[in-house]
């Protein structure tokens, strides 16, 4: 009985935190929004292959002539699609970021190095920091819930769940809502995004960070009742969705992953932690990349999976790219 009334006890004082944590992040959006009214930025010329797709329209609808700039940018792709270790060239780099800066006018400085990056998404930038501090008081509060509630099975494979859960969702979300055939506000935010020039920092506001985290905690609560099942299941989901908000502004910067191939005298210099944790997930981003800009700057109708890139074969969304590119040339040249 004792342990009934502290359990319940204990839920009611985290989920007043929660409510602290919330009111907190309101003040402080508001506080930011207050500051001063936003500086309006020149908006750059497409930098995309084909247009028409953004809002809706046929293929054939709506084709520019394809500028040295664009060919340029395109250039950022490697083209075999079927390679694992999909790379860009540093040469190949420095012509695309040539290309998408030479015209802009905008005040942002895109990070170029790691160090850049970190410090801009977790010190500059107030969302992230809030949502890692609201994840660790979902850790702290789960933690303090062992004496009564154990970890068990159960709550590993509802840990597991949530985050695919997450990557499902990130991918349908992007596809369907984001990519839309009608229009509402999250396609025209999202169409401004694609229209920037691909490199720019691209991080969500406070207020839609803390606002998607909590309504999903309080859905999560909703269908586990169980409190400490429901904190577990919203911390699986929130890092998920918090390693999403890092990958999406990393590969948007001019950071480059580097990759150090294993036949290489170098890569037997590495540690172990670099050989095994490192350079792997340095793969992974690359390849994340790859996949991005191709979503941006040849065909958004394709390449909509980011955490996994593998969910665009399990969905039929990751063509060749040579045959996407014929197919845009088609239809460029019906057009004119």
């Amino acid at each position: 009985m004792v342990a009934v009334i502290r359990s319940k006890m204990t839920s009611k004082t985290s989920l007043q935190q929660l409510l602290a944590a919330a009111a907190l992040c309101y003040w402080v959006n508001a506080f930011s929004a207050s500051r001063g009214a936003p500086t309006t930025h020149h908006r750059p010329p497409q930098t995309r292959l084909f247009q028409g797709t953004v809002s809706g329209r046929n293929i054939a609808a709506s084709f520019p002539i394809i500028s040295p700039e664009e060919l340029e940018a395109d250039m950022l792709i490697n083209i075999n699609n079927n390679s694992a270790s999909k790379t860009i060239s540093s040469r190949q780099e420095e012509h695309a970021i040539t290309a998408t800066t030479k015209e802009a006018t905008t005040e942002e400085l895109v990070p170029s190095t790691w160090s850049q990056a970190l410090h801009h998404f977790f010190l500059k930038d107030i969302g992230p920091p809030l949502v890692v501090l609201t994840i660790s008081g979902f850790i702290l509060t789960r933690c303090q819930l062992i004496s009564t509630t154990p970890f068990s099975i159960t709550e590993l494979v509802i840990f597991a769940s949530s985050i695919l859960i997450w990557w499902i969702q990130e991918y349908f979300f992007h596809r369907v809502l984001l990519h839309s055939p009608f229009d509402w506000i999250g396609k025209s935010i999202h169409g401004a995004h694609h229209d920037k020039e691909y490199f720019h920092i691209s991080i969500d506001p406070p207020a839609l960070l803390l606002g998607w985290l909590f309504a999903a905690h309080f859905i999560i609560k909703a269908m586990l009742p169980q409190y400490h099942l429901c904190l577990t299941a919203t911390i699986g989901y929130s890092l998920a969705g918090l390693v999403y908000e890092w990958s999406h502004y990393i590969v948007h910067t001019k950071v480059k992953p580097r990759i150090i191939p294993s036949i290489s005298p170098s890569y037997q210099q590495l540690s172990i932690l670099e050989r095994r944790i490192i350079q792997p997930i340095m793969k992974g981003y690359a390849k994340m990349r790859d996949n991005h800009i191709r979503h941006h700057l040849i065909d958004d109708r394709y390449w909509y999976a980011f955490s996994v890139t593998e969910m665009d074969d399990l969905f039929g969304t990751n063509p060749n790219v040579k045959d996407v590119k014929r197919e845009i040339r088609k239809s460029r040249d019906g057009f004119q």
